[in-house]
Order: C-alpha cells, then sequence, then structure tokens
C-alpha cells in the first residue's frame, strides 16, 4: 500500500533545515547559507521511501527580527496544513529559549518529532540535559539525533517518516525531487551564490529572474538571469573591481548548475537597477 504525506520542518534560523532537507531528498532542493533566512519562500522537497512519498515543506527560519512577520507566518501556515512536523533545534548553540518559545506556540494536537541536530560538535551528557529539557516543553512523538552535514541519524528520520505518513496515492511522479518550476530552481542556485559573496542586507533586497532557458545543439544549456537591485551603489557592490565579484558569483553557480543538470552550463548574469524590485519580493 502506497503512502503519502506533508511534514513541515520548523525550527530558528540557521537549524539546518535546508541541508536537512537535501539530504533526505538526496539531493540540492533548497539553498544553503550561513546567513539567516536565506529560505524566503515556502520550498517543498520530495523524498521517496520503499513506498513512501514524503514531501517535506522547507519554511522560512524564526528569529527576533520584527520585519520577518510575513516569512514567520508562511512558516505556521506550513506547520497547520502538514500532516506532521519536524522541529530542528542547533544543539552546538548554547541558548535555547527561542526555541522554547517556538515549541510552545505550536498546536498541542500536533504531531511534532523533536531532531537535535549537529549532534557531532556536542558531549553526549548536553545532549541529554537538553532532550530532557525540551521535553519538559511538550510531548515528542520521537527523538533524533541528527546531523544534517554528515547525514548521521538521517536514515533513522526517513524510515520514521515513511512509516507514519498516511496511506495514499503519491502526489508527485517518482523522478520529481521539488515542485520548484525550472526556472526558478535555477535562481535559487545562483542566489545561493549570492549569499555566499555579498554581505549585509544586500543580499535580502534582490531578485534572481531566470530570463531564459534554451537547449543547445551540442547538449549545453543556456542560462540568462537578470539580477535587480534597488540601487547604483548595490549595482557596484554586485559587480566589485573590474566585474570580479559578479563574475566569481557566475562561475560558482555554472559550476554546481552543470553538476545537478549533468552537461555543460552557460550562465549569463546581468546587474540591472530596479528600486521597485524589494516591493516584488513582498508580494
Amino acid at each position: 500500500m502506497k503512502r503519502c504525506g506533508f511534514v513541515a520542518v520548523l525550527g530558528e534560523t540557521n537549524a539546518g533545515k535546508s541541508t536537512l532537507i537535501n539530504r533526505l531528498v538526496g539531493q540540492k532542493v533548497s539553498i544553503v547559507s550561513r546567513k539567516i533566512q536565506t529560505t524566503m519562500s515556502r520550498i517543498l522537497g520530495i523524498a521517496i521511501r520503499g513506498k513512501s512519498q514524503i514531501v517535506l515543506v522547507d519554511t522560512p527560519g524564526f528569529s527576533r527580527n520584527k520585519k520577518n512577520i510575513k516569512l514567520e507566518r508562511t512558516a505556521w501556515d506550513a506547520c497547520r496544513e502538514s500532516d506532521d512536523v519536524l522541529f530542528l533545534v542547533d544543539a552546538s548553540k548554547k541558548n535555547f529559549d527561542n526555541s522554547v518559545a517556538l515549541l510552545k506556540k505550536i498546536d498541542g494536537s500536533r504531531k511534532v518529532s523533536l531532531l537535535l541536530n549537529k549532534v557531532d560538535l556536542v558531549h553526549k551528557p548536553k545532549l541529554l540535559e537538553l532532550s530532557q529539557m525540551l521535553s519538559q516543553t511538550r510531548d515528542f512523538e520521537n527523538i533524533f539525533m541528527i546531523s544534517s552535514l554528515t547525514g548521521s541519524g538521517v536514515d533513522d528520520v526517513l524510515d520514521y517518516l515513511a512509516s507514519i505518513v498516511p496511506e495514499g496515492e503519491w502526489i508527485y511522479g517518482d523522478d520529481e525531487t521539488t515542485d520548484l518550476p525550472f526556472e526558478k530552481y535555477v535562481s535559487e542556485i545562483t542566489r545561493e551564490h549570492i549569499y555566499h559573496r555579498i554581505h549585509q542586507e544586500i543580499p535580502y533586497t534582490c531578485l534572481v529572474k531566470t530570463e531564459s532557458c534554451q537547449n543547445l545543439s551540442d547538449g549545453s544549456v543556456k542560462i540568462v538571469q537578470n539580477i535587480y537591485v534597488k540601487s547604483k551603489a548595490h549595482k557596484i557592490i554586485f559587480l566589485g573591481h573590474n566585474g570580479g565579484k559578479i563574475k566569481a558569483i557566475g562561475k560558482a553557480a555554472r559550476e554546481e548548475l552543470s553538476s545537478l543538470l549533468n552537461g555543460k552550463v552557460h550562465l549569463f548574469l546581468h546587474v540591472l537597477v530596479d528600486g521597485a524590485n524589494k516591493r516584488r519580493l513582498e508580494e
């Protein structure tokens, strides 16, 4: 009997949600960065385990920034609409007050499993103490000790999810790994490399839009993307000295896209000033 269900992945910013989903799916579907809240909208990753299809909902992380109310609303909507919830905690942190506060906000009737991440960086006595402390906040269906980065313990999570999602036909094809359109997917790859190389608040107010994708006769792919920024000053930062910054972004994104698509990619990036792009991001 086939099974299929939605599982929301919640937690503070930088807890490792996107890395976990990529690991569960088996390939990259969500961007990973050390900067907070790089997941700007809800993204689905589709994992298959035996006869079960698990639709993982990667959500924006929670932070103390009051400007991120819309992003947090997206996360709570995903929680309410999912069959089960994985709550991810960075076990290497020193303060867990925000995680405790978030756990208290989750409806008591929801099925929640606790995942302590980055356990390879923490001594076992602290992990036991942390799990006991968080268990006083609410009851958990299960508690897992994992490392999203190395993959330790992740197979146990996948086996568990495969056993608890509801019986039913699969929603997506067995070769699909995300619900993102191809153009959006390749834009996300470039956006990740922008986060790696552009600092402060600028990456959060830029928009990457894939204008065209073309399969060429030699089997390669031509991708043209526009990066919309708010001001001429931001454009100068993106370009860098003699265009060095945008070239580095393009080179890194092109190499990753070539690997993901198993073929040569010609990536063309254009940085354009459009003061309205921030408004479009918020719509």
